[in-house]
């Protein structure tokens, strides 16, 4: 029972993180580096940013893997399963919030 409440915090915490980077995308006030690559790549192709995001995420767990080579854990490969999911809150956000079109910070 313990282990299920911090799974369901954990998705928690990740569903308000995804609203973050939607938030701050969808208010024209910029985008935190790591989702910078992947909001660029989404205006200029057909995936979406959390799409792009997912395939961002799983690339750079590939790059780490290069780099660590034997000091890679296989448990690290968890990394995917919740990029994929961050990814799929992400696009979850921004469409909860697409009637957000501010015209002014006040």
């Amino acid at each position: 029972m313990i282990k299920l409440k911090r799974y369901l915090v954990f998705l928690l915490g990740l569903f308000i993180s995804s609203f973050g980077v939607s938030f701050i995308t969808r208010s024209n006030l910029g985008t935190s580096p790591i989702s910078s690559v992947p909001y660029v790549l989404s205006l200029n192709f057909s995936w979406s940013l959390g799409e792009f995001t997912i395939a961002f995420s799983v690339l750079l767990i590939l790059l780490q893997i290069l780099i660590l080579r034997k000091n890679f854990r296989l448990e690290h490969l968890l990394q995917i399963p919740i990029s994929i999911a961050f990814g799929y809150f992400i696009d979850l956000t921004m469409i909860l919030l697409s009637s957000l079109n501010p015209s002014s910070y006040l």
